[in-house]
């Protein structure tokens, strides 16, 4: 348990979340940045997805003798989406903030992100909110970042609703929002918010945490973030990056939410975008753009109005 209680403290229990897959050369890391966090009551929470590697033994190594962190093991890989619902079952804090194995946070994280959704939370009187952060960007093999990354709702006006879940499946982003990253390495809610939303899918070994904030979107969550770096994320490959997998994952995203899609009359705009956005990131620039015209011929309702205007004018 954490060394000073809620009530010693009279702050809320907050809960790290770390899920870990053969990750021995880098969650020691992660784990030190979780313990070195200045808020108390603290819990680092680890679940290990069947690692292969020495990683539950890096693992038990770090938290020997630290009351506040504890381990839990899945006897078999599930993915990540599994691996983080364990978290959110097993979870004691109030609030959950995830930190990912292969990263590192600012010793003041929790503080910076419990303050924003503290005056976020009285000022719209709600707490169906999820809040992110800016990040460090290191590229694989690199040693120092090479962008920080914007987090979505950096600032003001931040979006919520089904606005947010409209720009996760890239059918729309209302101006003048402030649309940024969702990653869930700076990802922090209420625990409740994680259970309201139904948890994350163990379907999803990619894009869990889209899929969460669709379905917290769409039941009018708010989505914010502390505009400043509080990780520095450092990009590395894995199985469920390679080849075709990405945008596997990505479909399968929009047939879940296909309803959703079918309603606003945008599930093949959306199926096009998804195609577009795995070409562009290859290099397949011809192919991203024959996608992303596909998008606006299925779905021109979805444009802006005068954008709209100045291709029906052109087309005259």
């Amino acid at each position: 348990m954490a060394s000073d209680s809620t009530e010693e403290t009279g702050r809320p229990l907050i809960t790290v979340g770390i899920t870990c897959h053969n990750a021995a050369d880098t969650v020691a890391t992660a784990i030190a940045s979780a313990l070195s966090q200045d808020w108390s009551p603290l819990e680092v929470l680890l679940v290990d997805d069947c690692s292969t590697d020495n990683s539950v033994a890096v693992i038990e190594a770090a938290i020997a003798g630290e009351p506040r962190a504890r381990l839990i093991r899945h006897q078999r890989n599930t993915g990540v989406g599994r691996a983080r619902r364990t978290l959110v079952e097993a979870a004691r804090g109030e609030f959950i903030a995830f930190f990912d194995d292969d990263d590192v946070s600012a010793s003041d994280r929790l503080w910076a992100q419990f303050e924003r959704m503290a005056s976020y939370e009285e000022a719209h009187a709600t707490t169906m909110v999820l809040c992110f952060a800016d990040r460090h960007v290191v590229a694989a093999g690199a040693t120092v970042p090479s962008h920080v990354a914007l987090a979505i709702g950096r600032n003001h006006p931040e979006p919520h609703g089904p606005m947010v879940a409209d720009h996760f499946l890239s059918i729309g982003a209302r101006f003048p929002y402030a649309w940024g990253l969702a990653g869930s390495g700076t990802l922090m809610a209420r625990r409740s918010t994680f259970l309201s939303a139904g948890s994350f899918d163990e379907a999803f070994r990619r894009f869990e945490e889209i899929d969460l904030g669709i379905r917290a979107a769409l039941m009018g969550a708010h989505f914010i973030a502390v505009d400043r770096p509080l990780v520095t994320q450092y990009k590395t490959w894995s199985g469920d990056k390679a080849g075709t997998i990405p945008l596997q994952y990505a479909l399968l995203l929009r047939r879940k939410h296909r309803a959703y899609l079918r309603r606003r009359r945008a599930y093949i705009a959306s199926c096009a975008r998804a195609y577009a956005s795995f070409h562009r990131n290859r290099g397949h620039g011809l192919r991203a753009r024959l996608y992303r015209l596909a998008a606006v011929m299925t779905a021109p309702h979805l444009l802006p109005d005068k954008l709209r205007r100045r291709l029906a004018s052109r087309g005259r």
